[in-house]
């Protein structure tokens, strides 16, 4: 369904049913919100095997300077 479409639905609705449509586009909204915040969580089981990565990668030598690190984050998202 285009924004145009929904648009021209909103606009023909009876005054007293614009309330509880503004309070289901909030919800929708903030469950919008929510479900991009949910996919940046991780199980505890990711995040320690991560960690555990992170550590082993250190041990064994693998590491930057933090000159180095940023320089590689500047051009990984510039």
């Amino acid at each position: 369904m285009s924004y145009d479409t929904v648009m021209e639905k909103v606009k023909v609705l009876p005054e007293p049913c614009l309330e509880a449509a503004a309070n289901y586009l909030d919800y929708l909204l903030y469950q919008y919100a929510l479900s991009k915040m949910n996919s940046l969580t991780e199980s505890e089981e990711v995040f320690n095997a991560k960690m555990q990565k992170g550590y082993d990668d250190a041990m064994q030598g693998r590491v930057k300077t933090i000159d180095q690190a940023f320089a590689d984050i500047k051009k990984r998202f510039a």
